[in-house]
């Protein structure tokens, strides 16, 4: 079996990966495991400077035979240090994710070649809430028993509507990020213990359709348990 170990932004996206992705790759010989910059336990979310990141993923490749390794990110409160963060606004904003990827494999090609897998989400992990907004409101509503499945979906399908119906243009504001939306009609909304319910729910197969980062990653991952 494949070891691939992901250094996620923070608790959320390590749950993500663990709860949600590590189960579906086992079956196809992928060991997948997320954790984070640090002590997991005392760290607090958010991306830090690249040179942390580099580092740590080289130690983290170089202390295991064949270990790969990646990072799960959210471009959009990336800082600039990160190679591809400064140009990629020139480009369309569906593709900046990915321009971000091949600057980052490009940084890391001599040390880590084809070990190094990232992951860069254009906004941060509540995007996937708005994938499913039936299913996400039919999770979140337990947490706010007087707003009704219903009325909550309504919501969040509105929310997707004024931005084409596509998930990664969910918004380009801090204001107006995806978990301001979420806590603005969910106001007792706790990301790790409700978002991670809610993209289980939602299901790989409709968060791999509108989420072109996370379907071209899995594909990366899938990879490595198929035969060559």
């Amino acid at each position: 079996m494949h070891e691939v170990l992901v250094l996620c932004e923070g608790h959320t996206e390590r749950e993500f990966c663990n709860r949600v992705i590590a189960p579906y790759l086992a079956h196809m010989g992928v060991g997948l495991k997320g954790t984070m910059v640090g002590n997991p336990q005392k760290k607090q979310g958010g991306v830090q400077g690249w040179p942390v990141y580099r580092k740590e993923l080289i130690r983290l490749a170089r202390e295991r035979t064949d270990r790969h390794v990646g990072v799960l990110v959210d471009y959009f409160r990336m800082p600039h240090s990160w190679p591809g963060r400064g140009t990629a606004p020139e480009r369309p904003i569906t593709e900046r994710g990915l321009h971000v990827e091949n600057a980052l494999l490009e940084d890391l090609g001599q040390e880590l070649d084809e070990y190094f897998h990232p992951c860069v989400q254009l906004h941060e992990f509540e995007s996937l809430l708005f994938v499913d907004p039936e299913r996400t409101a039919k999770t979140l509503s337990v947490t706010t028993p007087e707003l009704s499945p219903e009325k909550l979906s309504q919501t969040l399908s509105s929310i997707k509507a004024q931005c084409e119906g596509n998930v990664e243009k969910i918004n380009n504001t801090p204001e107006k990020a995806p978990s301001k939306r979420i806590s603005e009609v969910v106001p007792n909304y706790d990301k790790v213990a409700w978002g991670i319910f809610a993209v289980e729910e939602a299901g790989l197969d409709s968060l791999r359709t509108e989420c072109p980062w996370l379907d071209r990653w899995l594909e990366r991952m899938e990879s490595l348990g198929r035969p060559s």
